[in-house]
């Protein structure tokens, strides 16, 4: 009975040292960040830049900032109303308003009035300044989709350029693992006297270089991803690890024409949008200066009364009796300003004009991306199927090169370069087919305006 005692007791002794111990596990995984415990794919990316991008954040203030101008605009349609009162403490000779006599006692007056006014005709300048503000607030929105896609595009470039410094760290840890290997092989030959311990050496040197190439290429991964998450906004201490699965096969397409692509494009990209809204207000701008020229017609009106400390009525006896009320409608010609609003005329043509030819080179420098797109697509295909083939022979070359070694029909040297050659066509291979799929991704931009189709 002695031994499963001792053997119960054992048990209940590891338990209480295990759950301690199990618990601080549980919390320690459970307090670990998100970011720290998942991969980020790239639209999780670009999600978290556009909700946390300073920039982002200020074109959404002027956007707001544009849509209190075009309501204050809108306001200015209606009559003004103002509230007054004021208080008149008089000393030494004065006035007696009840008897208009000179008095020198001390006395007090208390004004209230309310008046109002508005525009009857002002040369539509306030018409024509609510549509000024409307376009303003629509170039603004579309100003703000323009810094979105370019933040978008950053996002993605940022990102595929991480892809490639993962791929290249992928290559170098393979030519490390086929040094190894070819090291393991050697030893053996060398063991049953087929190969030289000079040759087990040569290869030992070569994977040492193998093993400083993927040191460099995990430095450049390290800084890639450090790029990234700064654009992220991500704290320094956050662990981040993109998702690398997302480097899928891909397949050719056909190349759109440069015209077609163009008016598409011309339709649809916010820049291009922003830049005819940017014309129109400044249309609209030149007919508010010319408003001025126009005669205004307005109407006041407004309604007063008062009180006097030295009258025998009471205070509600005298403001109802000295109550006022009036009714002015005027007209006001500008005949001579100084040419302040002539010059002002002159000026905002100038705007139109510069504005227009703004528009213009907008879309010619649309012209010119489009172009470049289309033909950076078709070299991105020829180099990539030229890639495919130079891995394909390379690896196909280090094969027969190691088969040659085995036999001693090679030396060390002649594996070294074939191995070197066939590293080098990995990281062509991966370069060409990420500029590929970046330049594809580039005229679906163009095609559709937006980066939705990331998101499919």
């Amino acid at each position: 009975m002695i031994i499963p005692y001792l053997h119960i007791n054992n048990i209940k002794l590891k338990f209480k040292i295990f759950c301690p111990v199990l618990s601080a596990i549980i919390f320690l995984v459970a307090s670990m960040p998100a970011s720290a415990q998942k991969t980020w794919s790239l639209t999780k990316c670009i999600d978290h830049a556009v909700n946390n991008n300073i920039d982002l954040s200020i074109t959404r203030n002027n956007v707001e900032t544009q849509q209190i101008n075009l309501q204050e605009s809108k306001a200015a349609l209606f009559p003004d109303l103002n509230l007054g009162s004021q208080v008149n403490m008089n000393f030494g000779r004065n006035i007696d308003p009840n008897t208009n006599d000179v008095t020198f006692n001390q006395t007090m007056q208390n004004y209230y009035w309310v008046n109002s006014s508005v525009d009857i005709f002002r040369g539509l300048v306030k018409t024509n300044t609510i549509r000024f503000n409307s376009y303003l607030l629509a170039a603004n929105r579309e100003g703000a989709l323009f810094a979105k896609n370019q933040l978008i595009f950053k996002i993605l470039s940022s990102y595929y350029t991480v892809l490639y410094s993962s791929g290249l760290v992928d290559v170098a840890r393979n030519q490390v693992s086929l040094s190894e290997k070819q090291i393991q092989r050697m030893e053996k030959f060398v063991e049953v006297g087929r190969e030289s311990i000079l040759t087990v050496q040569e290869l030992e040197s070569q994977h040492a270089s193998d093993k400083l190439s993927l040191t460099r290429a995990e430095n450049l991964y390290n800084k890639t991803l450090l790029e990234l998450k700064q654009l992220l906004r991500l704290d320094a201490g956050t662990l981040f690890e993109i998702d690398t699965i997302a480097r899928l096969p891909i397949s050719p397409e056909p190349v759109p024409d440069v015209d077609s692509l163009y008016h598409e494009a011309v339709n649809t990209l916010p820049q291009i949008r922003q830049q005819q809204l940017l014309y129109q207000a400044s249309v609209k701008d030149l007919a508010v200066a010319k408003g001025f020229i126009s005669p205004r017609i307005f109407v006041t009106g407004g309604y007063s009364t008062n009180f006097f400390d030295g009258a025998e009525m009471t205070f509600s006896k005298q403001l109802e009796n000295n109550q006022n009320q009036w009714v002015n409608m005027g007209i006001s010609i500008p005949v001579f300003n100084n040419a302040m609003v002539h010059s002002k005329i002159k000026r905002k043509r100038i705007a139109v004009s510069n504005q227009q030819l703004k528009l213009e080179k907008e879309r010619e420098t649309l012209y010119t991306e489009i172009w470049k797109a289309v033909d950076a697509l078709r070299s991105a295909e020829n180099e990539y199927r030229s890639a495919v083939e130079l891995n394909r022979f390379s690896k196909l070359s280090l094969k027969n090169m190691a088969t040659k070694m085995e036999k001693g029909l090679a030396g060390t040297t002649d594996y070294d370069v074939a191995k070197q050659r066939y590293t080098s066509a990995q990281a062509t291979l991966l370069k060409a087919k990420l500029i590929y799929i970046m330049r594809k991704q580039m005229l679906k931009f163009y095609r559709k305006g937006n980066w939705k189709h990331l998101y499919e």
